[in-house]
């Protein structure tokens, strides 16, 4: 399997293990808040909802009971609050007390506080967005759905939520690589996994049946809301969401996981037509909300797994009693035997939400149960990876997993003694590729095998390990007709996958279109200073030379030293705006490229001797690392050169003394096609205001007057016009960091 096949599986394995998770946990020190509300028997209704709907997981749960429970809502507007209140008291009850509790029993160890990305942090920063996310919607939306975009704030990161749930050692890793990049962790998530956090979000949201509105906010608040306004209308309350997340991010409350600068508001204010003022208004309130929301859920006390475990008696002989029931019921479930039975049952078990490997899951856990069977293998064909299988399977004691596994056979899917028709047939060497991949055991001598059949083709087949005696001849069409609504029902599943994944890239390809635009409108801009540059430098050369002719000719008759020293200073003014116009010009008529091979090496050499002669220093402090490891490029030399001295001088600028040290480091990633190398300053950095016009025409950090603003313009310029690029990232008081790529030999 190429390298290719390897990222997709690794993308239906996490999709796999996200599809099992039917709730979340809440934190041990909310849990100990609600239980001694719920110690006496009793519910205090107002109570219990105002932490339910400070918590992302109690608030999903409660939703998606709701649903479930055909709760009416007032204005068909959607809210934690009214469905705490119509929904029956035993029902709460139930959900609060079932619910799962993070690090419940690590009591003398809080583990939480030790990670990079803390639950509590990340619960914080939900309190932030939900708060801030109402108040911009009751100026934007109205009072009535205040409480909706709340709920769509608190609940945006229940896709961060879940990965923590099912592989919290690989997400603490993706949160360490973000904070150790100052990126984005929905980028980390998509080259590790694939798949994002709100991709992941939406999914769940569908899967619990939460209100449209919230899931589109979970998987768009990352997106431009203008162009999925255009798009998708009903997605204007994930507009709002994005903005609050935004200025939660900018007041620092509680921490999100990502760790690049957050985007400018300005567009999203205009977009939501909300007010400079009125952001303001709300900024100043919100930490307040905030506060107000975690003294309720007990977030700051301290020992919340202790007082979670001596809470834990109180309601164990209640959950105890609950469990029983289950087993009952589950008990009642398993005397069922009928294929008609178990058509009913499979039917009443799935629903439109369900993926095709979730209904083959059930699928597979009802042919055990009804027929007797050992363990059971579902398995589908993956409709957009070739040669990828997805597989549900139960083992003897009724556990329930799902894999990917890799097709290596030639002939049919479902064995060589598939003809196209239903048949059960003993398992032969044709599927052993199958069977060895399979995490369970199956007895080859009892282990059959029968085909998932639409039309002629086979879609899957089913692997079980047979108990009792053969199938009598006149019970095997009943049992292709049980295989055959299996088969239809997966398929259905699996083309609104499909359908799904669609919608999916078409919201990327929007994203990519803005990302587009702007770097359009980027670009012409420069050309319009570029234009208007080399206009003022055209018009100044003339007057400069008659202004510097005649001030020779004064300087050389006159006598009087005094007036010989003014004459003398008019002449260097004159001298100095020459160099500026030789600069404009320079930036705005550059000489077309002249490339050839040259090692990377070469260059920094280069650039790094003239930048030291530059700044009258006898040696620049500038230590090289995996420099000579980049080979060679193909550029014109000298443009490169003087680039790379342009950056190097601003580096030297950014210390009191000016002269160092600057790290050159060429062990950063190297993208297909470019040689990639850094160079690191440890100077005074830049705000997110300078580092957004640093690289800009005239621009300049230092007072007035002191610098042009065109070092890293033309820098930037010079590499673009080499077929490279340059990238600024850099914080204040934490240094610069300038990533340079160009294109490598031919």
């Amino acid at each position: 399997m190429d390298k290719s096949a390897k990222n997709t599986a690794a993308t239906r394995q996490v999709e796999l293990i996200i599809r099992q998770l039917d709730s979340l946990s809440t934190l041990p020190e909310i849990a100990a808040g609600y239980l001694a509300k719920l110690a006496d028997g009793a519910i205090d209704r107002r109570a219990l909802g105002e932490i339910i709907e400070s918590d992302a997981a109690l608030s999903a749960r409660i939703l998606s009971l709701a649903y479930k429970e055909r709760v009416v809502f007032t204005n068909d507007k959607p809210s934690v609050s009214e469905a705490v209140a119509k929904l029956p008291a035993s029902t709460i009850r139930q959900a609060v007390l079932s619910s799962k509790v993070f690090s419940a029993f690590e009591a003398d160890y809080d583990a939480d506080s030790a990670r990079t990305l803390s639950r509590k942090q990340l619960a914080l920063h939900g309190l932030g967005v939900a708060c801030c996310a109402a108040d911009i919607a009751e100026l934007v939306l109205g009072e009535n759905q205040k409480q909706l975009a709340y709920s769509a704030g608190l609940l945006h990161d229940i896709g961060k939520l879940a990965l923590d749930e099912v592989m919290p050692k690989s997400f603490e890793r993706m949160v360490n690589e973000a904070k150790s990049q100052n990126a984005s962790l929905q980028h980390v998530e998509q080259k590790h996994l694939g798949i994002d956090h709100a991709v992941i979000g939406r999914r769940l949201a569908e899967k619990w049946h939460l209100p449209s509105e919230i899931a589109l906010a979970i998987w768009l608040h990352h997106s431009d809301p203008e162009i999925m306004c255009e798009n998708l209308p009903a997605a204007r309350i994930a507009g709002i969401v994005r903005l609050a997340d935004i200025i939660t991010r900018q007041c620092d409350i509680g921490m999100s996981g990502s760790f690049d600068l957050p985007d400018s508001i300005s567009q999203l204010m205009e977009s939501l037509s909300v007010s400079t003022e009125q952001i303001a208004d709300i900024r100043n309130r919100l930490t307040g909300q905030v506060r107000q929301r975690s003294e309720l859920l007990g977030l700051d006390a301290v020992g919340g797994a202790a007082a979670y475990c001596e809470l834990i008696g109180a309601t164990a002989a209640k959950l105890a009693h609950d469990n029983t029931e289950l087993t009952s019921q589950n008990r009642q479930l398993l005397m069922s035997g009928a294929h008609m039975g178990f058509v009913c049952e499979f039917l009443s078990g799935v629903s439109a939400q369900m993926s095709a490997i979730e209904v083959a899951a059930v699928f597979a856990s009802g042919w055990q149960r009804h027929y007797q069977t050992g363990p059971v293998c579902v398995y589908v064909q993956s409709e957009d990876d070739e040669g990828l299988l997805e597989a549900a399977v139960v083992d003897s004691s009724g556990r329930l997993g799902t894999q990917v596994i890799s097709r290596t056979g030639e002939g049919p899917i479902a064995g060589e003694k598939s003809t196209g028709e239903f048949g059960i047939f003993d398992a032969d060497d044709s599927v052993k590729w199958l069977l060895e991949q399979i995490e369970c055991e199956f007895d080859p001598a009892r282990t059959q095998i029968a085909p998932l059949l639409i039309g002629s083709g086979a879609i899957g087949g089913i692997i079980f390990e047979r108990r009792g005696p053969a199938e009598a001849r006149g019970q095997l069409e009943l049992f292709g007709t049980v295989a055959s609504v299996g088969a239809q029902i997966i398929a259905l599943a699996s083309a609104r996958l499909r359908q799904g994944r669609l919608s999916e890239q078409f919201a990327r390809l929007l994203g990519e279109q803005r990302e587009s635009r702007s770097a359009l409108a980027a670009a012409k801009s420069l050309q319009a200073v570029a234009e208007m540059a080399a206009g003022a430098a055209h018009e100044l050369n003339n007057p400069l030379a008659v202004i510097s002719g005649r001030v020779q000719l004064l300087y050389d008759a006159e006598g009087d030293e005094k007036k010989k020293e003014t004459l003398r200073q008019i002449q260097e003014r004159a001298e100095e705006i020459s160099r500026i116009v030789s600069d404009l010009m320079s930036f705005a008529r550059p000489e077309e490229p002249a490339p050839k091979t040259v090692s990377v090496r070469a260059l920094i050499d280069e650039a790094v001797r003239r930048t030291a002669k530059a700044s009258s220093l006898k040696a620049l402090i500038a230590e090289l690392v995996s420099i000579d490891e980049l080979g060679q490029v193909c550029v014109d030399e000298e443009q490169v050169v003087t680039a790379i001295a342009n950056i190097l001088s601003n580096a030297l600028e950014s210390y009191p003394a000016g002269t160092g040290p600057i790290r050159i480091d060429g062990g950063c990633e190297q993208p297909a096609g470019f040689a990639a190398f850094e160079i690191i300053d440890s100077g005074c950095g830049m705000d997110a205001n300078t580092l957004a016009k640093a690289a800009q025409p005239f621009f300049s950090a230092p007072a007035a007057g002191r610098k042009r603003g065109m070092g890293l313009a033309h820098a930037q310029r010079l590499i673009q016009l080499n077929n490279g690029s340059l990238h600024l990232a850099s914080r204040p008081g934490a240094g610069t960091r300038v990533t340079i790529r160009l294109p490598v030999g031919r």
